[in-house]
Formats: C-alpha cells, sequence, structure tokens
C-alpha cells in the first residue's frame, strides 16, 4: 500500500494537474514534477513513482526537441524540392519551347507550291482529331511533317513517339504497339504500348505499307473504337493520341495485292499529304543548301562555309534520287572535307561531279571527241527529262529554257 488514503489521493490529483499543464505546453510546470521526487514529502514508494515521471518528461523533451531537428530538416529539404521541381518546370517549359520552334511548320524549308500547299494544309488541320496519311518517297521529309503537325496543335506539350514499323518482327511491333501483360511468356514483363503512352499527344507509324495483316486490324479497331487491349490482356484500355501515319509505297496498289486493308486505307487517309520529290521542287533546292550550311557548321563550332559558283549549279543540276536526306548527307560530307571555307566542285561526291560533267553539251563532246555538238545535245535533253522522270517543264527549267522551247528541241532532234 501506498500511505495512507488521502496522501495517496492529493498526490494523483497533483500528478494529473501537472501532466495535463505539461501536456498543453506549459512546461513550467516541469519543475513541480521535479519537487515530488522530494523524499521528505511523500513516502518513498510515490517519490520514485513521481521520479520515474520526471524522467519520461526529459525523455519527451528530448524526443520532442529530436523531432524539431528533423521537422527542421524537412522542412528545408521541402523547400529544396520545391525549388528543384520549379526548375524542372522550367526546363521541361524551355524544351518544350524550343521542339515547338525547331519542328513547328515555320521551320519547313522550302518555297514551291507543294511545301506553301502543306504548309496551309498543317495550319488548317493541326489541331483536329483527325488521322494523317503522308506519301513519298523516301528522304522526303515526311518524319518532318509528321513532327509540323504535332508541334503546331494543341498536342505540343504532350508527347510525339515515332515508330517505323517495316524496323520490327510482327510479333514485337505489335507489343510495342499495343502493349503486353506480365506473364504472357516466360520472363516477359508488363509492358504499356506506344498508343497508350502517347497519351493525348501523336503517334507517327513510318512506313504503314509494311504492317503485317494482324496488326492491321487490330490498328483499324484503336482507330474506330479508340481502345486497345494488349497481348493477353482482357480489359480494353482507352487511347487518345492522333495517329499519323506514312508510306512509301503506293497503298491502292498494295490494297489491290491484297497487302494492306482497304477499310484502314481509308481510315487513315482523312487528311492527306503528299510530299513531292525534291527533283520535283528544284525551287526549294538553294533553301535546303543553305539551311544544312548554317545548321552543320554550326553544330562542328565552324564559320559558315560558302559554295563556288560551280559547286551550287553542280548541287542544283543533280537528281537527288535519295531528295533531302541526300542532299542532307552531302552538304555534311562536303563541310566536313573541304579545306576551306568555301566548298568547290572537288569536295562532293563523283556522283554530283559526274552528273554536272554530263549536264553540259560541250563538256560531254571533250569525254567523247566522235560527237557532234547536235548528238551531245539530245544526250543532254535526254539525261534531263530522265532525271524529272519525263517532267518537261521541269527539265525546261533545269535546262534554263521555256518549256515551248524545250519541245521544238524535242522534235528536232528526234525525242519522243
Amino acid at each position: 500500500m501506498i500511505g495512507n488514503h488521502l496522501e495517496e489521493k492529493n498526490f494523483y490529483n497533483n500528478l494529473i494537474e501537472i501532466c495535463e499543464s505539461i501536456a498543453n505546453g506549459n512546461y513550467e510546470y516541469a519543475k513541480q514534477l521535479f519537487e515530488m521526487t522530494n523524499f521528505n514529502n511523500y513516502p518513498k514508494p510515490i517519490a520514485r513513482l513521481a521520479e520515474s515521471f520526471g524522467l519520461m518528461l526529459v525523455k519527451v523533451e528530448a524526443r520532442e526537441f529530436h523531432l524539431e531537428t528533423i521537422i527542421d530538416q524537412l522542412r528545408q529539404t521541402q523547400q529544396d524540392l520545391i525549388k528543384a521541381h520549379q526548375q524542372l518546370k522550367d526546363e521541361n517549359a524551355e524544351l518544350k519551347q524550343k521542339l515547338h520552334q525547331k519542328f513547328s511548320f515555320q521551320n519547313i524549308i522550302g518555297k514551291s507550291k507543294a511545301v506553301l500547299n502543306i504548309i496551309e494544309k498543317i495550319k488548317k488541320t493541326a489541331n483536329t482529331p483527325f488521322p494523317v496519311l503522308l506519301t513519298g518517297e523516301t528522304g522526303t521529309g515526311k518524319e518532318v511533317i509528321a513532327n509540323a503537325f504535332h508541334y503546331s496543335s494543341i498536342r505540343a506539350n504532350h508527347p510525339f513517339i515515332a515508330i517505323n514499323c517495316s524496323a520490327l518482327p510482327k510479333d514485337l511491333i505489335e507489343a510495342e504497339l499495343f502493349g503486353i501483360e506480365k506473364g504472357v511468356a516466360t520472363g516477359v514483363d508488363k509492358r504499356e504500348g506506344k498508343l497508350v503512352l502517347a497519351k493525348k499527344g501523336t503517334i507517327f507509324l513510318d512506313e504503314i505499307g509494311d504492317l503485317s495483316l494482324s496488326n492491321q486490324a487490330k490498328l483499324l479497331r484503336a482507330l474506330e473504337e479508340k481502345k486497345i487491349t494488349p497481348i493477353g490482356g482482357k480489359r480494353p484500355i482507352p487511347v487518345q493520341a492522333r495517329i499519323i501515319a506514312a508510306t512509301n509505297k503506293n497503298l491502292e496498289k498494295e490494297i489491290k495485292k491484297g497487302s494492306f486493308r482497304e477499310d484502314l486505307f481509308y481510315r487513315l487517309n482523312v487528311i492527306h499529304i503528299h510530299i513531292p520529290p525534291l527533283r520535283e521542287r528544284p525551287d526549294d533546292i538553294p533553301l535546303l543548301i543553305k539551311f544544312f550550311l548554317e545548321n552543320t557548321c554550326k553544330q562542328l563550332g565552324l564559320k559558315v562555309k560558302n559554295l563556288t559558283p560551280q559547286a551550287k549549279q553542280a548541287l542544283l543540276n543533280y537528281s537527288w534520287p535519295g531528295n533531302v536526306r541526300e542532299l542532307k548527307n552531302e552538304i555534311e560530307r562536303a563541310i566536313v572535307l573541304s579545306d576551306t571555307e568555301t566548298i568547290d566542285v572537288k569536295d562532293l561526291s563523283e556522283k554530283i561531279t559526274i552528273s554536272q560533267e554530263n549536264s553540259n553539251p560541250l563538256q560531254l563532246m571533250s569525254h567523247h571527241n566522235n560527237l557532234t555538238l547536235k548528238e551531245a545535245e539530245k544526250i543532254l535533253i535526254q539525261q534531263v527529262l530522265e532525271s524529272t522522270q519525263g517532267n518537261k517543264t521541269e527539265a525546261a527549267k533545269r535546262l534554263g529554257i521555256s518549256r515551248e522551247g524545250l519541245r521544238k528541241k524535242m522534235k528536232r532532234l528526234g525525242i519522243s
């Protein structure tokens, strides 16, 4: 028993009052708690009990001090995180702005009627949700146009994801596009499809003509129902991305061959843009040359190099079967190989210089002593017509004569 009943009751009443005061933040009452440990005032067991409460208070205060230190550290960490988050937001916004500046339609290089028409169509349709089909030869810049659609639209702040349908086997492209569930095969982990990862952005399907018929069927469903089902999945997942497809094939011919679905073709062909080959838009070549010269020299930290008139003419006369991509590669090569600030004909590829030599009847005669001027002129016109795929208007431009003048020369020289 702890002393008499009255003494015990008084002790506990005092103890409760002191503890409540301390709990409410009135730490000055802590002194009274320690005074209760005075063995003369209270029986020994009660004094020891009070002493234990006092020690407990010391530990609580120590813990509170430690917690305050941790809280201060957490507050500082929070401030650092807020600062870092804001910095990331600023950097992200800056990056998006740079991407917009680099890939929007304002950066499509060209002044030909074909390019101006493409830019106008992008302006009119960029913010619509409809699919886009881009057609044209390899190297004409279909991905550049796809980027322009994306970065000129309300989708610009969302992902732009490109997939080359000819670069992956059938099963892999299916998993890439539509996703796959965990455990479908040994060691396979769950993976989201690119159509889902694109979110409200754009998915660019290059070489759509090489997509298998089974994947074409799944893509058609995605276009019609705005949903996809991953490999091994049971529930469809909503798709919000805009689809832009591109091909260098004639899809209507592929339909007749049975290698492309007609219903998918019409689904994709809502907005159709054909990008003509570079040989059909020679007015764009000087602008592209200037752009690639400036851009490449800047990347290499060089002063912008110039072209001699002969080198420029050689580039203008070449037919560019590889289109814009081939022109870009040629300019980059010439910049690296040129020893001076001026690029000459000798710095160009052999295929370019040979084409330049064959574009002049006098040079043709110098290489073939038995040729007459009339024969050399005939060979020249035939070569230019071949390089323009029979386009007489374009051939006349390259030869520096009128279309009517070309027609008369062809008749005189017996060129059909």
